[in-house]
Formats: structure tokens, sequence, C-alpha cells
């Protein structure tokens, strides 16, 4: 069972890896799962999501980075957003630049499969979460969030980076990157599910008295 914190105890971002919720509102778990999509220069069409480890060694972690972003049965999706970083290590020198190389009017989406319907993730799960390729590259520091409605999916579901073509109904051309060790495209999904009903341990009963 996940380990619930609830307001008063929320001051950090959420643990993705550890699939950490928080009872923001009675009756719910509320999740926000961030992970990364890695382009490098191999590059192609679909890129898996990884939910990185906390430790951040590459030589001895002791917890692996978790690949696949998958929501379970039961999520309520409300929004999913995707996000190209500015790569420059001195924000303050020299032009913004994400290393991405792709074909214009390409889109880049977080769905369950290239073809899905130009603003669904699943049947039940609606976004409009896309970036556009222009000039050749994305833009560094290009976000985009799409409001989700809610509705609550029937299996679980894994979600990955996709380039599109601009139809929106299929594959685009390769995505690839020219930056030394790939680029990163963040992910962020958010979803609620069902809290667990109240147990003893959170009501008074009167204690029997043995005689």
């Amino acid at each position: 069972m996940a380990k619930k914190i609830y307001p008063g105890n929320w001051t950090n971002v959420l643990s993705s890896f550890q699939g950490q919720p928080v009872v923001a509102v009675p009756g719910r778990q509320y999740y926000q799962v961030i992970g990364y999509a890695l382009v490098d220069a191999t590059g192609g069409t679909e890129f898996d999501v990884t939910i990185p480890s906390p430790d951040l060694r590459a030589d001895d972690k002791v917890r692996k980075d978790i690949t696949g972003l998958v929501l379970p049965a039961g999520a309520n999706v409300y929004s999913v957003g995707v996000r190209v970083p500015d790569l420059r290590k001195n924000k303050d020198a020299g032009s913004p630049a994400s290393g991405l190389v792709g074909t214009n009017t390409d889109t880049i989406a977080v769905k369950d499969a290239a073809g899905s319907a130009a603003d669904t993730i699943s049947t039940s799960v609606v976004s409009t979460a896309t970036i556009a390729v222009a000039d050749g590259t994305i833009a560094p520091n290009s976000a985009s969030t799409g409001a989700v409605e809610a509705k609550t999916l029937a299996g679980a579901e894994t979600l990955k980076v996709y380039v599109r073509n601009a139809a929106g109904n299929g594959a685009g051309s390769a995505l690839t990157s020219s930056q030394a060790g790939g680029t990163p495209i963040i992910v962020e999904v958010s979803y609620f599910v069902q809290d667990d009903v109240a147990s003893l341990d959170d009501t008074y009963v009167p204690f029997v008295t043995e005689t």
C-alpha cells in the first residue's frame, strides 16, 4: 500500500519513484508522476518514459530506474504535460538549445500509441498536450499541458512519447538529438484513485468491558 501524506506535511514534490500520493481531498489519493524520455543520436519515433531513481550515481545505484510510465487500472487522469528543456549548462550565455532534430510539422505527444486519435490517450482519457517541430527542431522551454476529462481507466495503460505526423493519425519521422548524452523530454502525468476505506484506526469505537 502506498505511503500517503496529507496537506499539512506536503512540502516537496511527490515521489514518482516511490509512487507517493497525497490525500488532498478526502476519499481520493492524488499522484504526480514525473519522468523523462531520452532522445539520443540514434533517434526514433517512440520513446519510453523513465522514472529516475533517487540514487544519482550511475555506477552503483542501489535502486534502479523504473522504465515505463504505467497508469494503473482505476486511475482518473486529469492532466498530462510535456516539456522540452533548455540544455545549456550556463543559462546566462549563448542561445537556448534543445539539441533536437526533427521534421517540420511533426509533433511529439504523450500517448498510448502514435496512431491514437488526435487528442486521445485512450478511449476514456482525453488530452491536448502536443508540441510541434519547427525549423527542424523543437524550441527549448517549449511546454504543453492538456486538460483531461477524468474518467476511470478500465485497465492499466502504458504511455510513451511519440513522434506523430502532422495529421496526428500515425508515426512521424525519426527524432534525434545532437546533444551529448541526448535530450531528456520531461513528462508529467497527474491522476487520482479512490482512497482506501477508513479502518478502525481512523475512528473511535468504545471498548468492550470484559467481566
